[in-house]
């Protein structure tokens, strides 16, 4: 059996942290069963979460699904084209929102061309757990990129709703959503935590999320938890806990029934 959770908002607070009770929970666990993350955050972020914290992963959905890691193998991708892109980091530049990409090392790049590097600043230092961005320009990094894209990102300070819908309807073909209460990302049509998850040579799993974006999970899984704090909507698809530990808890004395 493996346990699945979400990162921000499940597993790690705003500051990107995971509490004791929760890695000594997950270190339990991981004596006699499986356990992975499941986020939009990119594979190298993972790996240093996971490094830092001495947690086992056995697997890995990252990039919203756009990329799924089983045993540290990347069994499933689901990229935009690179020209496809290119092209809407040039459409949101328009729009004047803080666009940027996070390559496979976690290297993140940002329009310092459109926005000046003043403004990158300013960004950073509202983003601290986002890291240190590139200096190259995200359109110049892109134009010597050779493969397709797992994912374009936005922090949105207001009017989240309005650019949501705006954004939707500038990107028909393409999965836009709302990954937080200040992220807008962009993926491959058909690109979700459930489709990658259904890449995994797993065949059950118990998961722990707070989103509308792991609805898709949610609703195709047996055995699921959403932190209390999760909209109505996600609530309606697993038993309400206060944190990561209080799942495995409860899924560690259902063994011993």
């Amino acid at each position: 059996m493996i346990f699945l959770s979400d990162l921000d908002g499940t597993l790690m607070n705003s500051k990107g942290e995971i509490t004791i009770e929760d890695v000594e929970a997950i270190r339990r666990w991981t004596q006699k069963h499986a356990f992975g993350f499941v986020t939009g955050r990119d594979k190298a972020f993972c790996d240093k979460l996971a490094q830092k914290y001495q947690l086992t992963c056995d697997c890995m959905i990252t990039d919203n699904g756009a990329n799924a890691y089983y045993k540290q193998e990347n069994v499933y991708s689901s990229l935009i084209d690179l020209d496809d892109g290119m092209q809407m980091c040039k459409k949101i530049l328009d729009s004047k929102v803080d666009v940027f990409y996070t390559d496979e090392k976690g290297n993140r790049y940002y329009p310092i061309q459109a926005y000046g590097v003043d403004r990158l600043h300013v960004f950073e230092k509202k983003q601290p757990s986002l890291g240190t961005f590139s200096n190259i320009d995200i359109l110049e990094y892109l134009k010597n990129r050779t493969v397709g894209l797992a994912k374009i990102s936005m922090y949105v300070e207001a009017d989240l709703e309005l650019l949501l819908d705006h954004f939707k309807r500038l990107f028909k073909d393409y999965e836009v959503m709302a990954t937080s209460r200040d992220y807008i990302e962009i993926t491959r049509k058909g690109t979700n935590k459930w489709e990658a998850f259904c890449h995994l040579p797993i065949d059950d799993a118990i998961f722990i999320g707070d989103g509308e974006n792991d609805l898709c999970i949610l609703k195709n899984l047996k055995d699921t938890y959403v932190m209390n704090h999760a909209p109505d909507i996600v609530k309606a698809y697993g038993v309400g806990v206060m944190s990561v530990a209080q799942a495995i808890n409860i899924e560690s004395r259902k063994e011993h029934v």
